[in-house]
C-alpha cells in the first residue's frame, strides 16, 4: 500500500525522542460506525477497531465462518447488523428469518467472541447529547483520530517500527460534514495538535462491503448498549480489547455531565491515573 509523501514527512517531524526506524513502515487500519442517531437516543456514540494489516484477513474470515455456520444454504455473503439481529424476528425486510431468537443471540455472542478473541484494539467515545454543544459526531471523530495516531506512537516508541494509520468509516448521512473535519484536520491538525501517524485522509464505504465495518457496527452497539439502558453483557466480553496503556485506558471515552461521579471504566481508569486529556 503505497503512503503519502506528506504522511511521512509529517511522520519525521514526531520522531524527537531520538528514535530515527528504519525499514518499512507497517499499516494499522481502523474502521469506525456510529450508534445513536434516532433521536430518542440519549447517547451517541462513535467506535471502532483498530487492526493490524495481515489482521484484517483472519477477522473477516472469522465472519465468513459464522455465515457458513449459521447460513449454510446462503449463496452470497450476508451483511451482519447489530440492532437487526438484537430485534425481535418477523420483520418484513428482515434478512435473518432463518434464525430463531435463541440462534440470534447465539450468533451476536459468537461475533462478539471474535472481537474479543483477536489482536484488535477498540475504540471509542460515548456522548451524552444533553451536554454536547458541538457535533457529537465530530467531537467523536476526532477524539479517536487523536488517541489512534497516538496509538501508532506508542508502538513506534516502543518497538522502533513505524506504524502508518488509516481510517476506514461506514457510510452515512455525516460523511459530508466529516469530510470538511477531515480535510481540517489533515491541513491544520485538530484541536489537541497534528497527526504525525496517518497515511491519507478517511476513506468511506457501505458497511454491508466489508466484514470489518460489520465488527465497528458491534463494538458501537455494545457500547451505546453500555452507556444508555446499563446493559453491558455485550460491552463485558470486549473490554479488554480497548486500547490501554500503563493501567490507563485510552480507547474509551465518557462525555457527559456528572464525570466526576461515574464509575464506568473510563471514568474510572482517568481518575485513578490522572493526565492531562486527551492522550
Amino acid at each position: 500500500m503505497a503512503y503519502t509523501l506528506q504522511a511521512v514527512g509529517r511522520a519525521h517531524t514526531g520522531w524527537s525522542a531520538g528514535i530515527f526506524p528504519t525499514g518499512p513502515a507497517y499499516m494499522y487500519i481502523a474502521y469506525l460506525d456510529e450508534s445513536g442517531t434516532h433521536s430518542e437516543a440519549r447517547y451517541f456514540v462513535v467506535a471502532g477497531l483498530a487492526v493490524f494489516e495481515r489482521d484484517t484477513y483472519f477477522l473477516a474470515q472469522g465472519l465468513d465462518q459464522l455465515q457458513a455456520q449459521y447460513f449454510p444454504d446462503a449463496t452470497a455473503p450476508i451483511a451482519f447488523h447489530a440492532s437487526t439481529l438484537r430485534s425481535d424476528p418477523g420483520r418484513k425486510d428482515d434478512p435473518y428469518t432463518a434464525l430463531t431468537t435463541n440462534q440470534r443471540h447465539e450468533l451476536i455472542g459468537d461475533i462478539y467472541q471474535r472481537i474479543a478473541n483477536s489482536k484488535a484494539r477498540l475504540f471509542a467515545v460515548a456522548m451524552e447529547k444533553a451536554c454536547m454543544t458541538e457535533d457529537a459526531y465530530g467531537r467523536g471523530f476526532e477524539e479517536i483520530v487523536n488517541r489512534f495516531d497516538r496509538m501508532l506512537a506508542r508502538i513506534l516508541r516502543a518497538q522502533g517500527e513505524p506504524q502508518r494509520g488509516l481510517i476506514v468509516i461506514a457510510e452515512s448521512s455525516y460523511r459530508e460534514n466529516l469530510e470538511v473535519l477531515a480535510q481540517r484536520i489533515w491541513s491544520k491538525g485538530h484541536r489537541w495538535g497534528e497527526t504525525y501517524n496517518l497515511a491519507d485522509i478517511p476513506y468511506f464505504a457501505p458497511a454491508k462491503s466489508t466484514r470489518l465495518l460489520q465488527l465497528a457496527d458491534f463494538v458501537a452497539n455494545a457500547v451505546y448498549g453500555k452507556y444508555e439502558s446499563g446493559y453491558g453483557r455485550y460491552f463485558d466480553q470486549i473490554i479488554a480489547r480497548f486500547d490501554q496503556h500503563e493501567g490507563r485506558m485510552h480507547g474509551l471515552v465518557h462525555i457527559h455531565v456528572n464525570q466526576r461521579e461515574c464509575y464506568c471504566p473510563a471514568c474510572l481508569s482517568r481518575r485513578a491515573i490522572p493526565r492531562p486529556e486527551p492522550e
